[in-house]
């Protein structure tokens, strides 16, 4: 019994050693990007701003917005990179004639895996991928009447093609060009689904520039 409690302690150490020395060996940073975004958002413009306009409205369609964000990124070794990020997605329209302003905003919380490929200049290109979580947190404000509350929440994917310019030790220039699927399927109005369901769908394709900053490291 002695003995086996021993093995599994080194067991233990072991594990603990081999995922501490990369961890310790890695370097650690931040970044802070703004994107340009594409959304699809079919049902809002089927079925919100097609009728506002047949109406005698005049409300432009969802198909784009912007976002900026946050995020912490970490280099296991000198090919490989991980990040994680906060991205509020800012996304309204505006029916000009009553005043009307629906706003599609959420927060994104996502998880990112990086390949770059080797590289003898300062600037390298790679491949990402990954997951994020979407939650909806918006409104629909109106003067003649009170105003909607919007919720909901999806786990949608991305992957980008990634680019980053080191500057100059611990500084540098962060980008990336992709395609994101997060679509929100029932869209709580006022804490209700709507009949049918309503999508919020936040898909299309995303353009980021960001710097970033490290820790000072070997890599």
């Amino acid at each position: 019994m002695i003995r086996k409690s021993a093995l599994a302690i080194l067991l233990v150490i072991s594990c603990a050693m081999t995922i501490t020395a990369p961890v310790a060996a890695a370097t650690i940073g931040g970044e802070v990007f703004g994107a340009i975004n594409t959304h699809s958002m079919k049902d809002w413009n089927d079925r919100v701003v097609a009728p506002a306009n047949l109406s005698g409205g005049n409300m432009d369609e969802f198909s784009n917005g912007y976002s900026g964000g946050l995020g912490l990124r970490m280099w296991p070794n000198s090919g490989w990179m991980v990040a994680a990020s906060w991205e509020p997605l800012f996304v309204s329209r505006e029916e000009k004639v009553s005043g009307d302003v629906a706003k599609l905003n959420a927060n994104a919380y996502e998880a990112t895996a990086g390949y770059f490929f080797p590289s003898s200049t300062p600037a390298r290109f790679g491949l990402g991928a990954g997951l994020g979580i979407y939650q909806l947190a918006g409104e629909v404000t109106s003067s003649s009447s009170n105003d909607i509350k919007l919720e909901g929440s999806t786990v949608g994917f991305h992957f980008h093609g990634l680019m980053e310019w080191n500057v100059q030790p611990g500084f540098a220039i962060t980008g990336n060009a992709g395609y994101r699927v997060a679509n929100i399927k029932d869209t709580k109005v006022d804490g209700q689904s709507a009949t049918p369901e309503l999508a919020t769908d936040y898909s299309g394709f995303t353009f980021r520039a960001g710097l970033a900053f490290y820790l000072p490291s070997a890599r």
